[in-house]
């Protein structure tokens, strides 16, 4: 990507969600060592196990987190969305517990994490930004955890649901999730097999629950009846 100005740089942060607020002079230090990367889909940004020297922001587009099981399997945890921060640098862990890649053309700011703990220090309010978004994040994970001995249509109902809540826009058929999802992304969200993935789908679709549209994209139909499926 072509390299910024540090005004151009500032201008940019200042946008972020994470960011706002914060005075110019004060994104202006940490602007100084920012990098602005474009990625193309799928390529990785870091690996799991790679050392983490750096925190990530997502500027435009989106990331995938995903976790490499013993098996081999891979296990979406958690998309992120711009704006948003990840890696194992936000919480400090010494290298990255899940490889980050891009789910479609995106560009990632990132910063040391030297900068970013003495950032914090003097930005309380920051901070507590970063808290409340990990926060929310952790509890997302912690309720995969909890999902993964429900039946396949309850954890995949409550992902689409989860999706349509973080990323959702009313349409006139329902509840349009608007990032474009593969069938093998919602397998490995909901993690069962492809096969399975696309069967469920398919019964939600006949069923009425969920209309689907060229390029990945999902339309959730009836929510009432998709929480009531979780519910039960």
């Amino acid at each position: 990507m072509a390299t910024t100005t540090l005004d151009s740089t500032v201008k940019l942060l200042a946008q972020l969600p994470l960011f706002s607020g914060v005075p110019e002079n004060d994104l202006a230090i940490l602007a100084q060592s920012t990098h602005f990367e474009q990625y193309e889909k799928d390529a990785v940004i870091f690996h799991q196990g790679d050392e983490c020297d750096r925190i990530w922001i997502v500027r435009s587009g989106r990331v995938k987190i995903v976790h490499m099981d013993l098996d081999g399997r891979e296990v979406i945890l958690e998309m992120i969305s711009p704006g948003e921060p990840f890696g194992g640098g936000v919480l400090f862990f010494p290298h990255h517990p899940a490889t980050a890649a891009a789910m479609e053309k995106s560009i990632i700011a990132s910063f040391s994490s030297e900068i970013y703990a003495k950032f914090l220090l003097d930005h309380s309010d920051v901070a507590l930004k970063l808290i409340k978004m990990i926060g929310i994040r952790h509890l997302s994970m912690l309720n995969l955890q909890i999902m993964a001995g429900e039946r396949v249509e309850y954890r995949m109902a409550h992902i689409l649901l989860k999706l349509a809540d973080r990323s959702g826009r009313p349409v006139s058929e329902g509840i349009l999730i608007t990032i474009p999802l593969s069938r093998q992304d919602l397998a490995d969200m909901a993690c069962t097999t492809l096969e399975t993935a696309i069967r469920t789908l398919s019964r939600f679709r006949k069923e009425g629950l969920i209309v689907t549209h060229r390029g990945g994209y999902l339309v959730i139909r009836d929510e009432k009846s998709m929480r009531r499926l979780i519910n039960d």
